[in-house]
């Protein structure tokens, strides 16, 4: 299962190699996601695509009533972990994934 780091980077690449979809992302990003993962996504789920100009730029802010990856793997038991630039998430019986 891809992260929304993951989902994002894969969304942003294809829409910069790929014109067509690029077009869809921005105009019908429902079907643009739906079509490319093969999901169909909740009713409830509204997505929007903004694109960046020279004079205009786009901060977006995750939800505060959402928690992190990290904070929703530390309440599940696990820990985070660092090495340099590479971060290790381990579960409470230290078992240990990552190095990205």
């Amino acid at each position: 299962m891809l992260t929304d780091k993951e989902l994002r980077a894969h969304l942003i690449g294809k829409a910069s190699d790929d014109k067509a979809f690029r077009t869809l992302l921005v105009n019908d990003p429902r079907q643009a996601v739906e079509s490319e993962f093969g999901v169909t996504l909740p009713a409830d789920i509204s997505l929007h695509v903004h694109e960046e100009t020279d004079d205009q730029a786009h901060l977006v802010l995750p939800s505060a009533d959402i928690l992190s990856e990290r904070d929703l793997h530390t309440i599940i038991g696990g820990t985070s972990a660092y090495s340099g630039e590479q971060q290790f998430n381990c579960t409470a019986i230290g078992i240990c994934e990552g190095g990205n």
